[in-house]
């Protein structure tokens, strides 16, 4: 059995009650005629089913009662009940399910059952005054009188009759009454009009559809309100008819096996579920629920959730317990690993995760813990099998064009390398996609009838000292590529060195533009998948042979680091990398460090970095470690890596001068792809911001302070505090997201969102790239309260303003 999580907050009240908004027992018109259930031309069927359960895992274990040899269908939904509390045998090890139930002990059943699922039955204005249950025990004249008062089983003449059987038609009546105080059935009675205290199926009362098929025998024996209940439980997929299922019985007794079963399907449409942690597949996906000992829902509970091919489910888990590499990590969750970037239960204790697609068959282990915890033999995961199926086809809404070109690491957003040696082939790609955000975005396919097309136009062109291309083509050449099954279209581009002899150094630029091929008659396409690269669709590459020369200067930042105090010193490094405009590494370049914030030594109170003033070589990768050290409180410190020109000449083959920190002591002159300082053409330069940091101690914050970065993995926000003072906040599971957006044209969908601590991760590491992208859009803003930076246990409120300018 999986283990209970524990309660992180209190207060967890059950779920407020709808109000009743009519008596149970109003005259009413009989519902739309519909279809006849069992009539040979019949077309009825439940329309209002649901495939979720409350019957599963736990609740669905042997609790050893002898007496229910061969009811095989019944015996789930018997250990069900007993599981829940809300029948027991009639000993410790019989059920007595040939029994039949009578009014007082149906009373029980659905007090027990109102309770899990989150009906309030202190309230209610209805007649209760009966005067055949004073004999009764306390806690049946209790059920039989909070039922009473809210209309969800009534009596007569002054009397309830409690020793009576119950018959199929008050059983329906009080289990569809039951579901109409449940919160979030969608089912209501219509108020006004026509209709008026008929049954609705619909989020919003009186709108929806009425449950329209009937039993005939119930519609000819019955007053439309229980006619109309009947229907509803059919409709709901509760109880169906007896026999050859044409006839409900009306009158019909009740056995206790047949309560299980009903009662069983009524939580199906409620928010009842096992302790601990439990999941279902519901239409391919995951939906994972998480309650405490007294089936309450838990707030904030990350949820973390791999598979495995069915054929490898033996070796799903190495010897130690860990996973293996057969496991793959379900979309939006980090294999086998509790962090900052899964996804956790919302307030009703439910948390849907990314559809998994089938395949031949998989298997589902569906876990929670505390942050930093991962698979190992002591680990107690849900279990499921997701079966063989059809993958749910995507619809495609974009294309995506890649290629297979190294990227600029100087751009601030991803661009290619330009140049490319003589003889070498790009790959080119362009991939149906469906709704999302670029790459990020599931692959579409087409449908198994349609082609689809794209145009490709590639033109060669001279190319100028400054590296333009000529506007005249050499040659164009015009060519058509269809999409696969797997929505994935490609074409190649290349061009051969017009002179390859010695010491003859070349170039040719190749431009391909990509549209949406059009008809014979110059018309565009009309199906609707003719879709347009939703990223750039025309690129330029130059061919050449060049002799590699440095192009290329970045610094790898290690991420935030602890500032030690005026008093204390920290030592850091950076890894600084040089590449070619072939985006290969540049053995021998040497290269300089530079800080905005240097310590110049006695006498400087605020301390800052100390670098060593010689220059270091790149080895064969192209990459070399320097190290510094750190003096003084928080601050944000700009390091810049130079490479300069005077001292190696741009080559490889040139071996590398001595250089002098002079060249680089202007920093305000080295931004990231651009020359040291104007007499230095061929310097080289990269920048990255170092954030020293102290952890915020302030358990609240009014003001907006700017997110100047995010650690998911370690779940540590970098704000800035002051001018130029970087505090780290610590969030977790326990915390409350919130996110707000006063200026975001149409991404303003709502003002204030409630978020999950995984879906604020994504919309803060969006927001933070968007911003880094574009210099028209603010940093996303910070305020908090009730943070105690000592404290994990503490509750905090963190609320993200999204930047002006999306």
């Amino acid at each position: 059995m999986p283990q209970l999580v524990k309660k992180r907050r209190s207060g967890w009240a059950l779920l407020a009650v709808s109000a009743l908004v009519a008596s149970l027992f109003a005259v009413g018109v009989a519902p739309a005629h519909g279809d006849e259930i069992g009539a040979a031309d019949s077309k009825a069927e439940p329309s209002n089913t649901t495939k979720k359960t409350a019957c599963m895992g736990p609740a669905v274990a042997d609790h050893g009662f002898t007496d229910l040899g061969t009811l095989e269908a019944a015996v789930p939904n018997i250990n069900c009940l007993a599981y829940y509390g809300i029948s027991a045998g009639k000993t410790a090890d019989t059920f007595d399910p040939n029994s039949n139930v009578t009014r007082g002990q149906m009373a029980l059943f659905l007090a027990a059952a109102a309770k899990l699922m989150g009906v309030d039955l202190m309230g209610g204005d209805m007649m209760a005054d009966f005067g055949d249950i004073a004999d009764l025990g306390e806690n049946r004249r209790n059920a039989i009188t909070s039922l009473a008062r809210n209309g969800i089983m009534s009596g007569s003449g002054g009397n309830f009759r409690p020793h009576d059987d119950i018959n199929r038609a008050e059983m329906a009546v009080a289990l569809v009454a039951l579901l109409d105080h449940t919160p979030g059935v969608g089912l209501s009675k219509a108020t006004a009009g026509a209709n008026r205290g008929l049954y609705v199926f619909g989020s919003t009362p009186g709108t929806g559809d009425l449950p329209g098929d009937h039993f005939a025998d119930a519609r000819r024996t019955q007053p439309a309100h229980i006619d109309n209940a009947i229907s509803a439980a059919y409709e709901l997929g509760i109880t169906s008819g007896v026999g050859d299922g044409s006839s409900f019985d009306p009158s019909g007794s009740v056995p206790r096996r047949n309560m299980a079963t009903f009662i069983a399907r009524t939580l199906a449409h409620s928010n009842v579920r096992p302790a601990g942690l439990t999941a279902q597949l519901i239409e391919g996906d995951i939906i994972v629920s998480v309650r405490d000992a007294e089936f309450a829902p838990v707030l904030n509970e990350p949820i973390d959730a791999f598979t495995a091919d069915v054929a490898h489910e033996a070796r799903a888990f190495k010897a130690d317990g860990t996973c293996s590499s057969r496991t793959t990590a379900v979309e939006g969750t980090t294999k086998c690993a509790i962090d900052g970037g899964d996804p956790v239960t919302q307030s009703d204790g439910n948390v849907t995760l990314a559809r998994v697609e089938p395949g031949e068959g998989k298997t589902a282990w569906i876990w929670t813990g505390d942050l930093g915890d991962k698979v190992g033999t002591d680990t107690d995961p849900f279990e499921m099998s997701i079966p063989k199926g059809t993958a749910t086809p995507v619809a495609a809404t974009q294309a995506f064009v890649s290629n297979d070109l190294p990227k600029n690491p100087n751009a601030a957003t991803t661009t290619d390398v330009t140049h490319v040696r003589f003889g070498r082939t790009v790959t080119v790609t362009i991939q149906l996609k469906g709704a999302g955000e670029g790459a990020a975005a599931k692959d579409a396919k087409p449908a198994a009838d349609e082609t689809i097309e794209y145009q490709v136009v590639t033109s060669t062109h001279s190319v100028n000292t400054d590296g333009t291309f000529v506007a005249a083509a050499i040659s164009q050449d015009t060519q058509k590529v269809k999409v696969d099954g797997d929505g994935k279209a490609t074409f190649t581009v290349t061009a051969a060195d017009p002179d390859a002899r010695p010491g003859m150094t070349n170039s040719l630029g190749v431009r391909y533009a990509i549209t949406i091929p059009v008809g014979a008659d110059g018309s565009t396409p009309t199906h609707d998948k003719a879709i347009a690269p939703a990223t750039a669709s025309t690129d330029d590459i130059t061919f050449t042979d060049a002799s590699p020369v440095v192009t290329y200067v970045s610094i790898e930042n290690p991420g935030p680091q602890v500032a030690p105090g005026t008093t204390g010193t920290a030592n850091a490094a950076v890894t600084i990398k040089v590449q070619d405009q072939y985006g290969d590494p540049f053995r021998g370049a040497p290269v300089f460090l530079n800080t905005s914030n240097a310590n110049t030594g006695t006498g400087d109170t605020d301390g800052g970095s100390t670098i060593r003033t010689r220059a270091l070589v790149t080895g064969a990768s192209g990459t070399v470690r320097m190290t510094y050290t750190y003096t003084g409180n928080a601050s944000q410190e700009t390091l810049k890596a130079a490479w300069d020109g005077s001292t190696g000449g741009g080559s490889a083959a040139t071996p590398p001068g001595t250089g002098t920190v002079g060249v680089v002591a202007a920093v305000t002159d080295c931004a990231a792809g651009a020359t040291v300082s104007s007499d230095q053409a061929e310097d080289k330069c990269g920048t990255t911001n170092v954030l020293w940091v102290l952890p915020s101690q302030a358990p609240s914050d009014d003001t907006a302070r700017s997110i100047l970065s995010l650690d998911a993995e370690n779940s540590q926000i970098v704000v800035d505090v002051g001018t130029n003072e970087p505090n780290s906040i610590n969030f977790d599971s326990n915390d409350f997201f919130i996110v707000t957006c006063t200026a975001c044209g149409e991404n303003n969908a709502a003002a204030t969102r409630y978020m999950s601590m995984a879906d604020f991760v994504a919309e803060l590491t969006k927001e933070l790239a968007t911003a880094k992208a574009s210099t028209a859009v603010d940093q996303p803003t910070l305020t908090w309260a009730g943070y105690v930076h000592d404290d994990s246990s503490n509750i905090t409120s963190f609320t993200m303003a999204l930047g002006t300018g999306r």
